[in-house]
């Protein structure tokens, strides 16, 4: 009887199946000696031929010699169609010739040299406002020293705030090395409730990126001076520039969330700022103090 060669496949019960040993059986049933388990049949092993395999590598040689050549063939034309195209070219180089170009740049180029120097000139100087107007932080001018003076002055007068709270803004606007108004907010007659487009408006001078670098310096003060016009009772002056500066110091903390130290000085009724118009002493001053 012919043997047969097989394993088994009992990878649970039987140690030759797991082993995967192959087993060779001569006996009728075609059965694994261990277990019991009908065998898996394997049959021999094929070879590939020496000889086939030598003959596929020969093919693909000449296949590939025979691809070069024909690669060689076709793209030789199109290399001696370039060479004869060439002499047109340097027929060709004398139109793009740039002469024109440089005329060109040089044009510009005067034209921005003058544009950044006055703008390098004025970044240092000062901050400019919307209107143009810059944000002079000199405690030497005269304007600046008087409104100064005037502050504390008044500080001086205040009501209702304590000796404390009175020495500490003292001190910080007298020795203060730089004042600067930011921006002003006006108030119709005998009314102190900021308007929303003057809201807005306040909202769009702390949005510029010169007034916020300024407000990044948390030891940056602002001081908040509220004014009446000199009609009517001088009491009741004090009291309406007291509301006005209050209520712009609540808008800027609530609803613009400024956080730097703000303190509120009530100038009363004034002609300091217009003594013609009446309209434009009815404000409120927002200004920066530098310690």
């Amino acid at each position: 009887m012919a043997q047969r060669i097989g394993k088994c496949t009992n990878y649970s019960g039987c140690k030759l199946a797991y082993r995967n040993e192959k087993i060779t059986v001569v006996t009728k049933e075609f059965r694994c000696p261990e277990c019991g388990s009908p065998l898996e049949t394997l049959g021999p092993k094929r070879t590939v031929s020496p000889i086939l395999v030598l003959s596929i590598a020969v093919g693909v040689v000449l296949l590939l010699a025979v691809a070069a050549i024909l690669w060689t063939l076709t793209s030789a034309p199109p290399r001696q169609n370039q060479i004869v195209e060439a002499p047109p070219t340097p027929t060709a180089t004398p139109a793009p010739t740039p002469t024109p170009t440089p005329v060109s740049t040089p044009t510009p180029t005067p034209s921005e040299t003058p544009a950044p120097t006055p703008t390098s000139t004025a970044a240092p100087t000062a901050v400019a406002m919307p209107s143009g107007t810059p944000i002079d932080f000199d405690i030497g001018l005269p304007e600046i020293a008087e409104v100064k003076r005037e502050v504390l002055k008044r500080i001086d007068l205040m009501p209702n705030v304590s000796a404390q709270n009175k020495d500490r803004l003292y001190t910080a606007v007298d020795r203060a090395r730089g004042m600067g108004r930011l921006f002003t907010v006006p108030f119709d007659t005998s009314l102190t409730k900021v308007s929303p487009e003057n809201v807005a408006q306040m909202k769009a001078e702390f949005d510029r990126p010169q007034i916020k670098s300024l407000l990044d310096d948390p030891t940056l003060v602002l001081v908040i001076l509220g004014y009446a016009d000199k009609q009517g009772d001088n009491q009741r002056n004090l009291q309406i520039s007291s509301a006005r500066a209050e209520e712009v110091m609540d808008v800027l903390r609530d609803q613009l969330g400024i956080q730097n130290v703000m303190h509120v000085v009530p100038m009363g009724g004034t002609d300091l700022l217009d003594p013609r118009e009446l309209a434009k002493n009815r404000i409120v001053e927002v200004w920066a103090v530098l310690p």
